[in-house]
């Protein structure tokens, strides 16, 4: 990891990037803790029409996805990202507080979406090593 000093931005050196779209500020900041300390490079958006611009421009390696958000919802996310062929190949795990029960009707929702399915779906709060080996997976099956 270095540190421009004169952009002041910190280069991961080569490290897969990671965007974290959650509205929960705590939950990003656990989230990208937890990445970067096995060393990815995370970045974080807090609202989905943010998070579009951030991809747009920073074009993830990976997607951490919550689906319940203020404003827009998740689901609008997911189904402009899988619209836009340019972002369409990058893997989306769906990490949300939607409990067991209900995780297999939005599995069922966005196949009837006639979209791709999401890689993954973690139920809230993540279990660290399960939310890595999922980010380990999608990285795997993309190249």
């Amino acid at each position: 990891m270095r540190l421009h000093l004169v952009t002041g931005e910190v280069d991961m050196g080569g490290a897969k990037r990671i965007m974290i779209v959650d509205d929960e500020p705590s939950m990003t900041t656990y989230l990208a803790t937890l990445l970067e300390d096995h060393g990815y490079e995370a970045h974080c958006a807090n609202d989905p029409e943010e998070a579009l611009e951030r991809i747009r421009d920073l074009r993830p390696d990976v997607i951490l996805l919550d689906l319940l958000m203020p404003k827009k919802s998740g689901v609008t996310l997911f189904q402009k990202i899988s619209r836009d062929e340019s972002l369409a190949h990058i893997p989306i795990i769906v990490v949300t507080g939607i409990h067991d029960h209900m995780i297999e009707d939005f599995r069922s929702f966005f196949s009837s979406l006639k979209l791709r399915r999401p890689f993954a779906f973690l139920e809230k709060p993540v279990v660290p090593e399960e939310l890595l080996g999922k980010v380990r997976e999608s990285l795997a099956a993309v190249n």
